[in-house]
């Protein structure tokens, strides 16, 4: 299995994690160290087993998180031509409503504009949530029976997509509140492990001092 990406301090504190074990594991086989420091470096493999599974945990929320916000097809056009063939996207901007949308240059007629579309799934949900809400409030004045079943059918499309999509996006905020709140923990955790080893370091520099 390819080794998930390590963050610096991590890196940082596996390292010395491995420095210090090798260095402490000669020093006992020599029986310069008490066999009592082998739940030390035993100490120091389950944390460094413990920042391999939560770095692989980490990048296994993230890359869901990162595949979940391309999930939507923005299907743009141009509003001057009507086409898509001849568009390039450049961008992205918030527009009135603060949702994230794609910007493009159409080729054709060498014009830029923003989709007026959310580019992310949670942005379409606020969008089509609106959308629902003034079809809904349009539906009773609307006087032509075909367009009538018309609206109709695309809000209850509309209301299935979105009780199909609110769960997994509920499900991926969780994750990344709870890997935040993780990732808090182990920040805390090795920021005092590396102090601890530090000082444990200096400890056996102390014991390998050559005599006066």
């Amino acid at each position: 299995m390819k080794q998930p990406e390590l963050k610096a301090n991590e890196r940082e504190l596996i390292k010395l994690i491995r420095y210090f074990s090798k260095r402490a594991n000669a020093m006992i086989a020599t029986g310069e160290l008490d066999p009592e420091h082998e739940k030390l470096t035993a100490a120091c493999q389950n944390l460094e087993q413990q920042l391999y599974m939560h770095a692989q945990n980490r990048s296994i929320i993230l890359d869901k998180r990162a595949r979940l916000d391309k999930i939507v097809e923005d299907n743009a056009q141009c509003p001057q031509c009507k086409h898509a063939d001849m568009l390039k996207r450049t961008g992205t901007t918030s527009n009135e409503h603060g949702w994230r949308c794609n910007t493009y240059k159409c080729r054709r007629c060498n014009i830029t504009f923003t989709w007026n579309r959310p580019n992310n799934p949670w942005h379409l949900v606020e969008f089509l949530e609106l959308y629902i809400k003034e079809l809904e409030t349009a539906l009773p004045n609307e006087q032509n029976e075909q367009m009538r079943q018309h609206i109709i059918t695309s809000v209850a499309q509309m209301q299935d997509s979105l009780s199909r999509l609110r769960p997994v996006l509920a499900d991926s905020d969780e994750e990344v509140t709870a890997l935040e709140t993780k990732e808090s923990e182990m920040t805390r955790l090795i920021h005092q492990f590396k102090n601890y080893l530090l000082i444990e370091k200096i400890k056996l520099d102390m014991r390998e001092e050559p005599e006066a």
